[in-house]
């Protein structure tokens, strides 16, 4: 039998990373006892300004082989939540439509990750003015504002308990937690002592166009696109570096919305919703991996799983994977120490 009868985990952050974290976890460590503490909340999470688009974004340096692992993982795992029976509360959705560019470029290494990717015959080419090459390609949206929701019903309902608290230092839980998790996203650099750690400022404006049913997004642009969610359509966007500004821009807005109108000139009958903008939690890779922190001389384990730039709910599943077997060797190492006690 286990030493650690019943280990305790605590989980910093309820964006998309920390919430998918904790829920498998408890589906892989049935004995744990998870707490969740977080700040903000669905609707006020980074993650649910994101569209929730599947497809490998900002990972700067992150290792190749992690971001397919992850990427697939996750793209594997969002397929079947798209066919649970409640899948309608979800927020996900099987989305097919275009990726253009103006000049031929190579083959993404998720081509054979997505379904039915394909180069873009020159009949589709020519609906899209001066683009040349395009992709085609079905992938998911998981619309986190329904998402995030969800993922916590099902943690409720496996005993997991969220509380609403600012945590300021990861030493804060460690007396009284086996494992702490850094799910925090932007805030995840200051509790790691990880100065890496900055926004990408995202801009999108939220639009009302239900004839649209597909996705769009021009590659050689400075992000515009136009990405379906369940009741409404978002126009991108933005990659601002190192921008806290949370206030929407008028020029910003301007781009986006010529830009859009530019390549699907119908949206200019659209209804507009609101401007939003959110900050991607980025640094140079994605940091899923373990660490030894002190608390005085007690050692407090902690796992990091953050830095995901512009695909948190590209990769959440993927790192949760990754995440949870660390917590697991975190929790065996646990054991191992304390029978050599006896």
């Amino acid at each position: 039998m286990s030493s650690v009868v019943r280990p305790k985990i605590a989980i910093i952050g309820a964006g998309v990373v920390g919430l998918s974290t904790a829920l498998h976890l408890i589906q892989k460590v049935t004995s744990a006892v998870v707490h969740i503490f977080a700040d903000k909340f669905s609707p006020h999470t980074t993650s649910d300004v994101s569209a929730g688009f599947w497809q490998p974004y900002l990972l700067g340096d992150t290792p190749m082989e992690l971001q397919r692992k992850w990427s697939k993982d996750t793209y594997q795992h969002m397929m079947e939540v798209a066919h649970y029976p409640d899948a309608h509360e979800t927020g996900v959705q099987m989305l097919s439509g275009y990726t253009v560019f103006k000049d031929e470029v190579e083959d993404p290494f998720w081509k054979d990750t997505v379904l039915g990717f394909r180069h873009m015959t020159s009949q589709e080419l020519a609906q899209y003015s001066g683009q040349s090459h395009g992709w085609f390609f079905t992938t998911f949206g998981a619309e986190c504002r329904y998402y995030l929701p969800w993922l916590a019903k099902r943690l409720k309902a496996g005993g997991v308990k969220i509380f609403e608290r600012k945590i300021d230092s990861i030493k804060e839980l460690g007396s009284d937690y086996n494992v702490v998790v850094n799910c925090a996203g932007l805030g995840a650099g200051k509790l790691a002592g990880d100065q890496s750690v900055q926004p990408i400022r995202g801009q999108v404006i939220k639009v009302k166009a239900p004839w649209i049913k597909y996705y769009f997004n021009n590659e050689d642009l400075n992000d515009i696109y136009m990405l379906p969610v369940i009741d409404s359509l978002l126009l991108g966007g933005t990659h601002q570096v190192g921008s806290w500004d949370l206030n929407p821009s008028e020029e910003d807005r301007k781009r986006i919305w010529e830009g859009c109108c530019k390549f699907i000139p119908s949206l200019k009958n659209a209804k507009i919703e609101a401007d939003c903008v959110g900050l991607r939690p980025s640094r140079p890779s994605v940091r899923v991996e373990r660490e030894v922190l002190y608390s005085g001389s007690k050692p407090v384990m902690v796992v990091h799983n953050y830095g995901h730039g512009g695909a948190g709910v590209t990769l959440h599943w993927g790192c949760a994977k990754d995440a949870v077997s660390l917590i697991q060797e975190c929790l065996q190492e646990l054991d191992e120490s304390t029978a050599s006690k006896y």
